[in-house]
């Protein structure tokens, strides 16, 4: 797979990660824990590694501590969560309930979830680092209303390694010119929302895909999304959430192979805006 390095410190992180809003928010069982530990066989032995949850998402940081617990894979796991609250104290504690939760001493990037309490809560994440307790700090937002906030942060708080936001090929505010600020301020991007909750295959129902996608070797709509957003070298990693093997195959593949260049993404956004 792909890999995009983190500016801060040049680790190499692949371009594919995993999501579990919704798609780890469940009580596992014999209907659906195979499937689960599946996509994340899957997602390993391709050479995935970023995992990212969060308190606001009920049970997927304890479904994904449960199944990572002794599984062969569980060392290649990446881990991201996020702390959602107001307070120092109830952040501390909200963030030690996560490392419970996920059944591990420390992840690797903690991120300050839709800028609750922003201010506090980096003040918090600091000493973590410091500590051990996390390797990387983070910022997180759902809407590109918030992008104006957003980079008035990484402007000001140069110690911030990862910005997650919403960007896809049918939402492309981001290109205005977000992207281009996290490549000055040397920030890492993870992108949320890819597919639009899935409302971009919606848009596609029925529409057969072009034969000039094959060019990319790109076999499905969920990769063309995905290669599209791959084509900016300032995305480092894609984070859609899926519980269905099927639609974890077709994710890995779009971090493989060639990506589009400037005259094949217009192509492809053009496409999309004539559906």
């Amino acid at each position: 797979m792909l890999t995009r390095f983190v500016p801060s410190t040049k680790e190499p992180l692949p371009v594919i990660g995993l999501g579990t809003f919704r798609a780890f928010d469940t009580k596992l069982g014999p209907g659906n824990r195979d499937a689960l530990t599946e996509v994340l066989r899957l997602f390993f032995e391709a050479g995935g590694s970023l995992i990212d949850t969060s308190p606001m998402y009920g049970r997927a940081e304890a479904v994904i501590g449960e199944l990572l617990d002794g599984a062969s894979f569980q060392n290649q796991a990446f881990l991201a969560t996020k702390v959602w609250t107001s307070g120092r104290r109830r952040g501390i504690r909200q963030m030690q309930d996560s490392l419970a939760k996920l059944r591990r001493p420390s992840v690797r990037l903690m991120q300050v979830h839709n800028l609750v309490d922003c201010e506090t809560q980096l003040e918090t994440l600091r000493a973590w680092k410091q500590d051990g307790r996390i390797d990387y700090i983070g910022i997180t937002h759902y809407t590109s209303s918030a992008f104006a906030e957003l980079a008035d942060l990484l402007k000001s708080h140069p110690d911030i390694d990862f910005s997650q936001f919403p960007y896809s090929i049918a939402a492309r505010r981001a290109e205005d010119y977000f992207l281009d600020l996290c490549a000055d301020t040397g920030t890492a991007t993870l992108i949320n929302r890819p597919f639009e909750q899935d409302g971009l295959f919606g848009r596609v129902h029925g529409a057969p895909l072009p034969s000039w996608a094959g060019e990319l070797g790109i076999t499905g709509w969920g990769p063309f999304f995905l290669k599209y957003l791959l084509s900016f070298d300032a995305v480092t990693c894609l984070i859609p959430a899926t519980s269905n093997p099927d639609h974890m195959r077709a994710n890995l593949a779009a971090g493989t192979g060639s990506m589009p260049d400037a005259a094949m993404r217009r192509r492809m956004s053009q496409l999309l805006d004539s559906l």
